[in-house]
């Protein structure tokens, strides 16, 4: 009696190692799904997305997001601890579709920013940059290719040199030094152009995005952020948090190749997603501020 109550025994364990295994490679499954359908979809021409034949990917694309995004959170929030940036980027995913995604300003040392369809601004836009270190280019790049037509200001810590003043100066921006946000705050800025909204804003300030960015959003309305986010996994998830709780949504994530502790991340505003033609996907950030 005993031998065939361990024999069921082992066999209830055999059974639960079964579904363990068989819903793992469920998931992963689903996640090399998802990749393969957004790789389809970007070798798609933009005008070709409204045509219902071509809905089918699109719709394949949010329904495999929305399957994975329970084991995806869990998983981001499982990683989000120790020092493993590495593998806390890998376990983030879009949570939304931008099929016009562009780069601006990629150097050697740094990677530049992933925009989606910066042509696609208001004619009265205002764009921001903070954090230059004298290098222009990719302000330079997204000046024209939003059609020389935007507002533009930036920033940095300290003053810049006579030939970046140069540059900003053809461009009609207005540049501002100080530490975001000791002795300069975005809100400030705002105040100062008098300015209500930003299309697009690019923050690069070392750090400084943990404290200087929240207080900025509780005030201004911007479409797109292109951040890049410092510290470890627990420090990325709280401040990716933090901007998800005033409706933004990830549509590309892309570690710092120069820094282990670094990742760029760009977000749009759920409430900009028809204007740049985004679709959204799952939620992956877990809203609850608490689980940092």
């Amino acid at each position: 009696m005993v031998a065939s109550y361990s024999g069921i025994k082992c066999f209830g364990y055999f059974i639960i190692v079964i579904i363990l295994i068989f819903s793992v490679a469920n998931y992963y499954s689903l996640v090399y799904k998802f990749e393969d359908i957004e790789k389809k979809l970007h070798r798609l021409k933009p005008h070709d997305i409204p045509l219902i034949d071509e809905l089918t990917p699109i719709m394949e694309l949010r329904k495999t997001a929305l399957l994975s995004a329970d084991q995806v959170q869990r998983d981001i929030l499982e990683n989000a601890v120790g020092k493993d940036n590495k593998n806390f980027y890998l376990k983030l995913r879009p949570e939304a579709f931008c099929q016009k995604k562009v780069k601006i300003g990629e150097r050697k040392e740094d990677g530049g920013k992933i925009v989606c369809d910066p042509g696609a601004v208001k004619e009265d836009c205002t764009l921001m940059s903070l954090g230059l270190n004298n290098q222009v280019q990719f302000d330079q790049e997204m000046y024209n290719v939003t059609g020389r037509k935007c507002d533009y200001i930036a920033a940095d810590m300290d003053p810049q040199n006579m030939n970046t003043y140069r540059i900003f100066a053809a461009m009609r921006a207005h540049v501002y030094a100080g530490k975001i946000p000791d002795n300069l705050t975005i809100s400030h800025m705002m105040e100062q152009e008098f300015k209500t909204e930003l299309e697009i804003l690019k923050i690069d300030i070392e750090g400084g995005e943990h404290t200087g960015l929240e207080p900025f959003l509780q005030k201004y309305y911007v479409c797109q952020i292109l951040i890049e986010i410092h510290g470890w996994p627990a420090e990325h998830l709280e401040m990716l948090q933090k901007i998800a709780r005033y409706g933004f949504r990830i549509f590309n994530i892309e570690p710092n190749k120069m820094c282990s502790r670094c990742c760029e991340y760009s977000f749009i505003n759920e409430l900009c997603m028809p204007q740049f033609g985004v679709l959204p996907l799952a939620i992956t950030i877990p809203r609850n501020l608490t689980n940092v």
